[in-house]
C-alpha cells in the first residue's frame, strides 16, 4: 500500500482531472469549457490511463456512468471516477428522489443474499443512518447493469496491495460518498486493497448519523475528503426539513420508544401540530415520486440485458442473471423509507474559499452570462484549489 493519510495536493488535483474525464462527450449541466471565465481543467497525468475492460461503453437506465483508471507506472493503483450530473430527464431526476431510505439491508436476489451496507448496525437507536434514496438507487444500477457491472469490478480490484482511489463531482461526488461507505462496510466482498476518496461538490448524502458513522469510516484518519466551494449552491443541497422526530430519544419531547412527552409537547401548541403536517405532506409527495420511479425503472429492467451470473454475486452456479431479478433488487428499495428529510454533509471538509459573484462573460462565442452552477464547475474548484492548498 503506498497511500498515505490525510489530504494530499497532487492526488486531489490527479483526481480532480480524472472526474473531469467522466464527462467527455456528454452533454452536463455542471460542468463547462473553459469559458465564460471558468478555467479549463487540464487532463490527467500521462501515467493513467482508462482500463476499457472494466469501463462500461454505456450509462445506466439513470444515466450514471463510471470509469476505471489505472497508473501504468504502479499498476497496483486505480481510479474511480462517478460521473455527475447530465442533460437528462433521467440523471435529473436521480438528484431529485429525496426520500431518505435505511443505510444498511440485504438486498435479496432468490438464495442470495448480498449486503448493503453503507453504514454501521446502530441496533435499537430511534434515530438511524439513512442514505439519499435517489443516490442509493443510481449506486444500485451501476453495481449490477451495463456491460461491466461495477460489483464484478469491486470483486477484481480487491486484491491485497492494490490502492483504489474512488472520487467524483457532484451527484457523481454524492454516489462515490456512498460507494465508499460499501467497499469499506462490505469487507467479506471487496477487502484487500487501500481506499481513498475525494469528492468534488458533493450534495448531501445522508442524515446525521450517515455523517457520523462516514466520518469514523474514512474521514477521521484522513482517507476521506470532501473538497466544497464556500460559494457553490449544490453542497447545500438538498433541502432539509428536520422534526421532532430526527432528534436522538430519549429528550425532552419524546421518550427513548418515541412515544411523545405529554408534558412537553402541549407547550408547542399549534406549532407542532401545523409543522408536523407541512412535514408530513412533503415527505408523502417525495415518497410517492419515488415509488412511481422505482417502478417506472423496474418495468425496463425487465427487458434489460444484464450481463452478471450467479456465481459473480457469490452463488455456487453460474446461472444467468435477468433483468426481472435485478429489478426485483430495485423494488426492495421501497420497503426501506424512512420518515425523514433531515440531511447532513459528509466528509472531511476541505474548504475553498471562492469570491462571491455572478459569472463573468469573458467575450467568447456563445458563452451565457446566466450560468446557474458557475460557482460548481470543476475548473473553478482547480483555481481555487491551488491557489489556497497548492503550495
Amino acid at each position: 500500500m503506498t497511500l498515505k493519510p490525510g489530504f494530499q495536493f497532487a492526488e486531489a488535483q490527479l483526481l480532480l482531472e480524472i472526474a473531469q474525464q467522466a464527462y467527455a462527450g456528454t452533454p452536463s449541466l455542471t460542468e463547462a469549457v473553459a469559458t465564460c471565465g471558468v478555467p479549463a481543467v487540464p487532463q490527467p497525468n500521462a501515467n493513467w490511463a482508462i482500463v476499457e475492460n472494466l469501463t462500461p461503453t454505456s450509462s445506466t437506465l439513470l444515466d450514471n456512468y463510471w470509469q476505471v483508471w489505472q497508473n501504468q507506472s504502479n499498476t497496483s493503483q486505480y481510479a474511480i471516477a462517478v460521473r455527475g450530473t447530465v442533460a437528462s430527464a433521467a440523471s435529473v431526476l436521480a438528484d431529485l428522489l429525496f426520500p431518505l431510505i435505511n443505510a444498511r439491508f440485504d438486498l435479496k436476489l432468490g438464495p442470495i443474499s448480498l449486503p448493503f451496507y453503507l453504514a454501521r448496525d446502530e441496533g435499537d437507536s430511534a434515530v438511524k443512518a439513512g442514505v439519499h434514496s435517489g443516490f442509493a438507487l443510481s449506486l444500485l444500477l451501476m453495481l449490477f447493469t451495463t456491460d461491466h457491472p461495477l460489483f464484478v469490478t469491486l470483486g477484481q480490484l480487491a486484491k491485497p496491495g492494490n490502492d483504489v482511489y474512488i472520487t467524483g463531482h457532484s451527484q457523481g461526488a454524492s454516489i462515490a460518498t456512498l460507494l465508499t461507505s460499501l467497499v469499506r462496510h462490505s469487507t467479506l466482498l471487496f477487502k484487500g486493497p487501500a481506499y481513498k476518496t475525494y469528492t468534488f461538490a458533493p450534495a448531501k448524502a445522508g442524515n446525521d448519523h450517515y455523517a457520523y458513522d462516514y466520518a469514523r469510516l474514512a474521514g477521521f484518519d484522513g482517507y476521506g475528503w470532501a473538497v466544497t466551494s464556500t460559494q457553490d449552491w449544490v453542497p447545500q443541497a438538498p433541502f432539509t426539513l428536520q422534526w421532532i422526530s430526527d432528534l436522538n430519544t430519549p429528550n425532552p419531547l419524546r421518550g427513548f420508544g418515541g412515544s411523545p412527552n405529554p408534558e412537553a409537547m402541549p407547550a408547542l401548541g399549534g406549532l407542532a401540530t401545523a409543522a408536523e403536517s407541512a412535514v408530513s405532506l412533503a415527505r408523502d409527495e417525495l415518497a410517492q415520486r419515488l415509488q412511481q420511479r422505482v417502478e417506472g425503472l423496474s418495468a425496463r429492467l425487465t427487458s434489460e440485458p444484464i450481463h452478471l451470473n450467479a456465481a459473480e454475486l457469490g452463488a455456487a452456479a453460474a446461472a444467468p442473471i435477468t433483468g426481472s431479478a435485478i429489478a426485483d433488487l430495485i423494488r426492495q428499495i421501497l420497503d426501506q423509507i424512512q420518515d425523514s428529510l433531515d440531511y447532513a454533509a459528509a466528509g472531511s471538509l476541505l474548504p475553498l474559499f471562492a469570491t462571491p459573484g455572478a459569472n463573468p462573460t469573458d467575450g467568447t462565442p456563445g458563452c451565457q452570462a446566466l450560468d446557474y452552477f458557475w460557482q460548481h464547475h470543476l475548473g473553478n474548484y482547480l483555481k481555487y484549489m491551488t491557489q489556497q492548498y497548492g503550495g
